[in-house]
């Protein structure tokens, strides 16, 4: 596909002429996002440990400007992680809903659909994970900053 040319979502998704093979791509796929989703919670949890660890050594609690930088930093990343987990959410939702389609075609069970906001499901309890820690660093450079530490 060429950079110029764009994909219209208004029109539907083409037919496949092997429903049962799109099938077990959508499934390969859901699996390849789930894992990445896992990946990036991972990642997100060892970058915030990392910075924790550094934010409590002698250096850093003697440096405003410097504990400051770490828990921007903090933030940042956190805030990042949270958009990808988003998209990649999103993602997958799609790559569900089309699993669901050929599962209909192909006479499968579907996949369950609840709410991507239910804090009960992995989408769900994901994403607030991820906004809870960015809002832990917000809070954590509000707090600072109020008390004039």
């Amino acid at each position: 596909m060429k950079a110029a040319e764009t994909m219209d979502l208004s029109q539907p998704a083409p037919v496949s002429s092997d429903p049962a093979e799109e099938y077990k791509s959508v499934c390969d796929f859901m699996r390849l996002y789930a894992t990445l989703r896992f990946y990036q919670l991972a990642l997100l949890l060892g970058t915030t440990g990392s910075i924790i660890t550094a934010l409590s050594s002698n250096a850093v609690r003697m440096s405003f400007a410097r504990a400051e930088f770490l828990k921007t930093g903090g933030l940042v990343v956190s805030l990042v992680f949270l958009v990808m987990e988003f998209r990649a959410t999103s993602y997958w939702h799609g790559l569900r809903d089309r699993g669901n389609e050929l599962a209909q075609a192909l006479r499968f069970r579907p996949f369950p659909t609840p709410s991507r906001w239910n804090p009960l499901t992995t989408s769900g309890a994901g994403f607030y994970l991820h906004a809870f820690i960015a809002t832990l660093w917000l809070a954590s450079l509000a707090f600072r900053l109020q008390l004039g530490l």
